[in-house]
């Protein structure tokens, strides 16, 4: 959401930065030009429109990924889940000798 906010405020100082300096001026300056300096003039704003507009596309498609809907990147390689018995586990780890082996006192008693 905020990379939308940043790109709307982005082309709004964008959009004001070129009416400001460059259109408002410019129709200005056509009220009294002669035909020629009137074609200039449109074909100078034309081409000042063209670059906004492809800032403007560009823009959108970085801010808002686009590209990711057309080319999508391929799915990851799944791992298989090892699935462990627990039994079989806990029966490695266990220690099955006699706990009363070696010892003297159990000798004794028997």
């Amino acid at each position: 959401m905020w990379a939308m906010v940043a790109y709307l405020l982005g082309f709004a100082v964008l959009i004001t930065f070129v009416a400001w300096y460059y259109l408002i001026p410019a129709m200005e300056a056509a009220s009294g030009a002669t035909p020629p300096q009137k074609q200039q003039l449109s074909a100078y704003s034309l081409l000042l429109m063209a670059i906004v507009l492809l800032i403007v596309f560009v823009g959108i498609v970085v801010t808002f990924r686009v590209s990711r809907y057309f080319f999508p990147r391929p799915p990851l390689a799944r791992t298989q889940t090892k699935y462990v018995d627990a039994w079989a586990e806990s029966a490695k780890r266990l220690d099955a000798t006699d706990p009363h082996e070696g010892d003297d006192d159990a000798k004794a008693a028997s």
